[in-house]
């Protein structure tokens, strides 16, 4: 019986190979053995280093009662993994073996199993360390094991006799230990072998037995050389989680600047000093948050990582209060501090991570937890410890980078008179709501290279931890390497502006400069200054007496910026001739600057979807434009140069054919558009039906069809057959089908066949040529031709035509919505006019078979324009194309 102490654990020592066998090779049993444990431990290692240990799932104990007393504790099904590999679940004996030497069939199928019998638990097979004190030398601590109603026999007694429930403790135990050989009976022993016992034994103990196999109360006992033993304890168990109500979100109390009002009145002159000592009593509350540092000092002592250091944290900002400006920043760190504290504990559960669990740890047990614990988190009960291949979050690094950021907080809190006097103001893009991670880094800190490795844990992990931004930093454009503003690039999922470096100046110098960033930027807030004196004859609607305005808006509150669509707010003392910014505030809507009239319009209601982009009229002209829609769509709003257009090529196609409305600086307008998408169809010649005999008519068959996904059925369709300017309308059929007949058509004259398709503004124009294929006439023979009559051969020569073609060859929309083209041809008696636009875009044309002809809806654009006169009598004809360019 293998009952030694330095054998609790398999995988102390393992194989790391093993020998395959030959043909006809004499097998020793070690050779086959050593072929055996290779395997069992690689697949324990495989769990163990790969999977992680403890508590899977399942394994929750309830207890049931009968006339008050216990009559059993039921246990759930689960699945757990010991520090030696172990997979420990409930099973229940299915088939009992019939032959010797050969082990009963269990099944795991169970949901739970009702243990309803107890008795005293001995470990003398096994001697397990982690039952016995002194480091598993001196005498066992209180065990009971449990049975079931099947299981129990005459040792067993009921579990209703089982005394001092809360005093107890519930644990998993596999009894593993190979059981005697006896001496070989008959001819054969080569059915006979070593058996490998692996009882599971669902035990309880006490609270000293329960502290004992943790480790709590073990002290090493010298051996007998005199060397110290290794600890025998729970190595793994200990966690952040089981601090007391170390789950609880910290948040730091809210400033309410009304309380002054409130409690001393609205006639009282307040200095800067009542409005200092808000937040001195805030902090003082929670003794500079305090309690936190404890909570991270544990959390850090349990990880193995660096601590903070309050004493030191608390001194630094007392320091902030001996100023007139700037004690707010003391309440912000705290409220930082307990912002990181907050992303800590949301990942405390998942970060159960062992990269080497000890082995000795649990190598045979699992604890259950307190049998009559009504807590959800019990210290005494084992957590699942994963393998770091299994933390696809990077739990537990992101842990500790946060602490380290709370510690870098804490150390880097930045104080001194002369920086702020002389600090600039900047703005910079952040963000609203939490973490803090996604923040910039504020003002008040001295930013150093570790504070910003662990600012962010994944723009750290992505090697851009320079990419953070913040008062202290500088942003780099990527093409120089001159420091840039954040606010020249994209800001859209910044919803807050950190605005910082103002307190301490004189508030008229603040307000000019702030409006100045603001204005330049097209930044979505507005700024309006408090005096704490009561202001006489104020006509200055940027500024107000900071009580008329508490008491008018009490929802005032400091958060170091303003968000989007909100109002910043600066608080100034005057002290002889110096007037200073002395604190500031921030509401989350616009109030209560000059109310300027907001307007909005574009030059069009109905837009094509590939038109070209069309200006705002913005007023005022700084106004923030932005489209109402879907924030996973866009509206068509982009700015050029400063100024705001529309774009119906940016617009999502699921926006087409709905209106589009806009606001500017958040309030709505009536300004709308809506937009059409463009006609893309194919239109091409199906069949001619030519004259027969005796007839004079020609019929053209069309097929029309939609390209890109699209129904031509959605469009209008306008017909110039004859190339005269005499436009129908009409539709093709449910096949796209469309017929015309001709008659009296002449080969020598073909018409282009000309198409305009429409929709909701849009148009497409296509025309048809050489759709006309002359018939080949039959041959004729010709014998006899007489020329005594004589023949006139040729017709008389056809006269020249001459063309003077009249236009504007520069054209300024100034002038109208239409110029005229005139045409000219002395000397032909009967002539016929044919006007066609050569180049450009699409414009409407009237009188195109006239000498005159009329253009409307053009657009600042080139463009060309071709007339022919043909002689109706001889067939000559003459061309011109004139060119016109059409300005703003």
């Amino acid at each position: 019986m293998n009952n030694q102490l330095s054998d609790i654990s398999s995988l102390r020592n393992i194989s790391t190979q093993y020998r395959k066998f030959s043909k006809g090779q004499y097998i020793e049993y070690t050779q086959f053995n050593e072929f055996l444990d290779f395997f069992e431990d690689q697949d324990r290692l495989s769990r163990v280093m790969l999977q992680g240990v403890g508590v899977v799932c399942g394994l929750k104990p309830s207890l049931t009662y009968s006339n008050r007393l216990l009559s059993g504790i039921q246990l759930s099904q689960g699945v757990a993994l010991t520090t030696d590999g172990d997979l420990l679940t409930l099973n229940n004996t299915s088939v009992v073996s019939e032959e010797l030497y050969v082990s009963d069939l269990k099944t795991i199928k169970i949901e739970n199993k009702k243990y309803t019998h107890f008795k005293i638990y001995d470990n003398f097979k096994v001697h397990y360390p982690a039952f016995h004190v002194n480091n598993g030398r001196g005498s066992q601590v209180e065990l009971w094991e449990l049975a079931t109603a099947q299981e129990a026999n005459s040792d067993f007694q009921p579990i209703s006799n089982l005394s001092d429930l809360d005093d107890k403790y519930l644990l998993l135990y596999l009894e593993n230990y190979e059981k005697e050989v006896k001496p070989c009976r008959g001819v054969d022993c080569d059915n006979h072998g070593v058996q490998q016992i692996r009882n599971l034994k669902v035990l309880l103990t006490s609270a000293a037995g329960i502290n004992n196999i943790i480790g709590d109360n073990l002290l090493p006992l010298p051996d007998i050389d005199g060397t110290i033993p290794k600890k025998i304890k729970d190595l793994i168990h200990p966690h952040p989680l089981f601090i007391d109500k170390v789950l609880k979100a910290e948040k730091q109390e809210r400033v309410i600047v009304e309380r002054l009002i409130l409690e001393k009145g609205v006639d009282t002159q307040f200095t800067s000093s009542d409005v200092k000592e808000l937040y001195v009593a805030a902090l003082e509350k929670i003794n500079y948050g305090e309690f936190v540092f404890d909570k991270i000092n544990k959390i850090s002592e349990i990880i193995g990582v660096q601590g903070a250091d309050h004493a030191s944290f608390k001194n630094r900002l007392q320091e902030f209060f001996v100023q007139r400006f700037g004690f707010q920043y003391a309440y912000d760190v705290v409220k930082d501090v307990m912002d990181t504290y907050s992303e800590i504990i949301k990942l405390l559960p998942k970060s159960f991570t062992k990269g080497f669990p000890d082995l000795d740890s649990f190598p045979k047990h699992v604890l259950l937890g307190k049998l009559t614990s009504d807590i959800h988190l019990d210290s005494f009960r084992h957590q699942f410890y994963n393998s770091p291949v299994l933390d696809d979050e990077k739990a537990m690094e992101r842990v500790k980078m946060l602490i380290s950021r709370f510690v870098q907080q804490a150390q880097n809190v930045r104080f001194s008179i002369s920086y702020e006097e002389e600090a600039r103001i900047k703005i910079i893009p952040s963000q609203k709501l939490n973490p803090l991670s996604n923040k910039a880094v504020p003002f008040y800190y001295q930013v150093t290279g570790e504070l910003l490795k662990a600012w962010n844990f994944d723009k750290t992990s992505n090697r851009s931890a320079a990419d953070n931004l913040g008062y202290a930093i500088d942003f780099f454009s990527p093409n120089t390497q001159m420091p840039d503003s954040p606010l020249n690039f994209n800001i859209d999922k910044n919803s807050f502006y950190n605005i910082e470096g103002h307190q301490g100046m004189f508030y008229e110098d603040a307000l000019q400069q702030i409006k100045e960033i603001r204005d330049k930027q097209q930044l979505e807030f507005d700024v309006m200054v408090l005096s704490l004196e009561e202001l006489v004859d104020n006509k200055d609607l940027f500024k107000a007496y900071f009580n008329d305005y508490v008491e008018e808006h009490p929802g005032l509150e400091h958060k170091r910026g303003v968000e989007r669509g909100g109002t910043f707010v600066m608080v100034y003392e005057t002290i002889g001739r110096d007037s200073t910014v002395i604190a500031d505030f921030s509401l989350p809507y616009i109030c209560c600057t000059p109310k300027s009239v907001i307007k909005l319009s574009l030059p069009n209601t109905v837009i094509c979807a590939k038109s070209e982009p069309i200006p705002f009229t913005v007023f005022p002209t700084n106004g923030i434009v932005k489209a109402v829609v879907d924030a996973k769509l866009n509206g068509g709003v982009t700015v050029r140069n400063g100024l705001y257009f529309f774009d119906p090529q940016l617009v999502s196609p699921e926006l087409y054919g709905q209106e589009i409305t806009f606001t500017v600086n958040g309030k709505p307008t009536t300004c709308s558009i809506k937009v059409t998408s463009q006609p893309d169809v194919n239109i091409v010649v199906d069949s001619v039906y030519y004259p027969e005999a005796g007839s004079n008519a020609t019929t053209i068959i069309l097929k029309v069809s939609g390209k890109s996904g699209q129904n031509f059925a959605d469009y209008t369709y306008s017909w110039d057959f004859l190339d005269n300017g005499g436009w129908v309308t009409q539709n093709p059929d449910a096949k796209g089908l469309v017929s015309y007949t001709f008659y009296n058509l002449s080969p020598a004259k073909i018409p282009t066949i000309r198409i305009n398709v429409g929709g909701s503004g849009c148009s497409q124009s296509v025309n048809i040529n050489n759709w006309y294929d002359v018939p080949v006439a039959p041959s004729v023979v010709i014998n006899n031709i007489d020329f005594t009559g004589g023949v006139q051969c040729c017709e008389s020569i056809p006269p020249v035509i001459k063309l003077n073609l009249k236009s504007p060859q520069e054209f300024y929309l100034s002038q109208g919505n239409s110029f005229t083209l005139k045409g000219e041809n002395p000397g032909v008696q009967t002539p016929l006019y044919s006007w066609v636009q050569t180049y450009g875009p699409v414009v409407t044309l009237s009188g195109i078979t006239k000498p005159d002809l009329l253009v409307t809806d053009f657009r600042i654009e080139t463009y060309k324009f071709k007339l022919t006169v043909v002689d109706a009598d001889s067939g000559a004809f003459a061309t011109q194309e004139v060119e016109v360019h059409v300005y703003e």
